[in-house]
């Protein structure tokens, strides 16, 4: 077999003879030792990358929670209180707009985490339909013929529903790019299937554009690379593709040649069976008039859309705008529920949690965190251990009311 090698060679004189003395070196296990090293380093390099995007999507996403979660509630709210049907339906494409880039920032912060935000059994069908809703009228207009193959009675897999949306939106997205550069028949595939021998289901996405340059396929993975010209792409597309897939324990490859279009497949696990869900018990009785909630953010805007959504459900809101406010509150009278933002002002979010557990002990089962700071480690570390249910900002009207419910169910048992 052929093997890389070092090979030295020397005339000399033996004995009165001419002699050639030859000596070989198998390299095979240095250059394995050096092509593990050079991998590491790209491995490290890599993370450096992602560990620097992580920061600046964690600072970006968090500027942009409060606002998002304004515009969400508004939007929201404008939709259920407008009797103009005119009005109704703008509302209601506003929200749309809000909540896809809510779903966006979201996915972001997970890319940080490297993890999900949550997992459920889901149908990559029905993920994939839905990724197609929103990308159909694109590849429509752009004369892209769409060849979709789904697989009967696919097994579900353990996902987070709006991430695996994002991957195939974003794959879709990028075969309808690649397309828009050729002059004959544009075609677009997705099939999926599911391989017993490995448990798993594979997803692949092929389309019949100019493909992917064999110089560039190592790359296209990485954060901030592309091969778009600018003002086309940022490079976070593949790779947002590539860190969620991985987080989610599978694998996502590109399987083409120069010339063959772009093909990629995506293979995860499937779920293992689950046991059967415990129905939710009924809460109690409902107080007249509602729930007595406290909402505690140093932000108005927010303070306030939580306490109009909250409001419009019948309960009875009151606002502080700084944890010391709140505890000031707490210590006068008895609320159903604390809603509390984390990073304050004077006094944040695990301080009021430790001063209510001193003074008013009885008033922390209804105690709930929203907050835009997941991926500080301190932020992190104290809801893991506080194990008080939160919510990730941005959020949405129906995700506030959910939370409220869930807190007087967990009271009533």
């Amino acid at each position: 077999e052929e093997f890389p090698c070092s090979l030295s060679s020397r005339l000399i004189d033996y004995h009165g003879a001419d002699v050639i003395v030859s000596s070989i070196l198998d390299l095979t296990e240095r250059k394995a030792a050096e092509s593990e090293l050079e991998r590491q380093r790209e491995m490290l390099h890599q993370s450096e990358k992602l560990s620097a995007l992580g920061e600046l999507l964690a600072g970006v996403s968090h500027e942009l929670n409060n606002p998002l979660s304004v515009l969400l509630g508004q939007a929201m709210m404008l939709q259920e209180t407008t009797e103009d049907p005119e009005i109704k339906a703008r509302a209601d494409k506003i929200g749309n707009a809000a909540d896809r880039c809510a779903r966006i920032v979201k996915s972001f912060l997970a890319m940080a985490r490297q993890e999900p935000t949550r997992t459920e059994p889901v149908d990559l069908n029905t993920i994939i339909e839905e990724a197609l809703e929103v990308t159909g009228y694109s590849l429509r207009t752009t004369d892209i013929d769409l060849v979709w193959r789904a697989a009967g009675e696919l097994p579900p897999v353990l996902a987070d529903p709006d991430q695996m949306r994002q991957v195939f939106t974003n794959l879709i997205v990028n075969a309808q790019h690649a397309l828009e550069a050729v002059d004959t028949r544009r075609q677009l595939r997705i099939i999926t299937s599911y391989r017993k021998t490995r448990n798993e289901v594979v997803v692949k996405v092929k389309d019949n554009g100019p493909g992917v340059p064999a110089s560039v396929r190592s790359r296209i993975f990485e954060p901030l690379y592309t091969t778009k010209e600018i003002g086309s792409g940022t490079g976070m597309g593949l790779a947002l593709c590539h860190r969620i897939v991985e987080a989610h324990g599978g694998t996502i490859e590109l399987e083409s040649r120069t010339g063959e279009g772009a093909a990629f497949a995506i293979r995860l696990p499937c779920a293992d069976r689950q046991e059967p869900a415990r129905p939710i018990p009924e809460p109690g009785p409902r107080p007249a008039g509602g729930y007595q909630v406290l909402v505690v953010d140093d932000e108005f805007d927010v303070g306030q859309i939580i306490s109009d959504v909250l409001a419009h459900e019948g309960h009875s809101v009151e606002v502080a705008q700084s944890g010391r406010l709140a505890l000031e509150k707490i210590k006068r009278r008895r609320y159903d529920v604390v809603l509390s933002d984390i990073r304050m002002p004077n006094m944040d979010g695990p301080t009021l949690y430790q001063a209510i557990q001193d003074t008013r002990p009885d008033q922390i089962e209804g105690l709930a965190f929203i907050t835009g700071d997941t991926l500080s480690p301190r932020v992190k570390e104290f809801l893991d251990a506080s194990q008080r249910p939160y919510l990730e900002k941005p959020i949405a009207p129906k995700e506030i009311r959910d939370l409220v419910d869930l807190l007087m169910r967990r009271k009533a048992n």
